[in-house]
């Protein structure tokens, strides 16, 4: 058992959704949440601009003595988590957008894929891609969607006409939110299209974290609620 806390980074406000889903599922853990407090998301950033902000993240949270790290960014993963396991001692968990959960559920439907550029450039992302080689697939990059989300937390009704625009265009049968930003206007596509046809990845990556913890034995003995720590670079 250890009572360290969890580290979990992102490049601004979206891996709150997945810090949301992480404290849920474990809710006697510590975390610490830290952020990029520099303008401007990672989506558009080449892969080794998103690699030392990702690596200045897990410093950050080093100093805390976490135990585990969620890469709470799609981007984050697709671009730097192989890179982050082989250069820290820690277990490193990622985000992925929820696609294949998305074809099994609809094997014979349209199934459009938004993220950012820079996910979509990723050759992690294309193998996720050949995975579902025999589906129907569209991969749509917002190159201003996370900004805007980052940018109006506080009036994201704001955003009804943008996600309106996204489902008109491509009218998917299933709707896959590829970048953790996304999550925080999931209502609004689900209020389009149903929640049944809505996927993130969140929850998958919050049970990846509750099965590594339990593998290595980090789980913590506490029976309180864990504390919540917020820091940024």
């Amino acid at each position: 058992m250890n009572d360290s806390p969890i580290g979990i980074f992102d490049s601004g406000s979206g891996g709150l959704t997945v810090l949301d889903a992480c404290r849920k599922l474990l809710p006697h853990e510590n975390f610490v949440y830290v952020s990029d407090s520099r303008k401007g998301g990672w989506g558009s950033l080449p892969a080794n601009q998103i690699a030392l902000r990702a690596c200045a993240c897990v410093d950050k949270l080093s100093e805390y003595g976490c135990k585990a790290v969620v890469a709470a960014c799609n981007t984050a993963t697709e671009s730097s988590i192989c890179a982050l396991r082989n250069d820290y001692e820690l277990p490193f968990v990622g985000l992925e957008p929820a696609l294949l959960p998305a074809v099994r559920a609809f094997p014979n439907g349209k199934i459009t894929v938004i993220c950012t550029p820079a996910t979509s450039r990723q050759p992690k992302f294309k193998e996720l891609l050949d995975k579902c080689k025999d589906a129907r697939v569209a991969v749509r990059p917002q190159p201003k969607l996370a900004s805007m989300i980052e940018n109006g937390l506080h009036s994201l009704d704001s955003l009804r006409g943008e996600a309106e625009r996204i489902v008109e265009e491509e009218k998917p049968d299933a709707l896959v939110l590829g970048c953790t930003h996304y999550v925080f206007i999931r209502y609004i596509f689900e209020s389009l299209l149903g929640a049944e046809r809505v996927f993130d990845g969140n929850l998958g990556a919050a049970r990846r974290l509750l099965a590594v913890l339990t593998e290595r034995e980090l789980l913590s003995a506490r029976e309180e609620s864990g504390s919540l720590t917020f820091d940024a670079i």
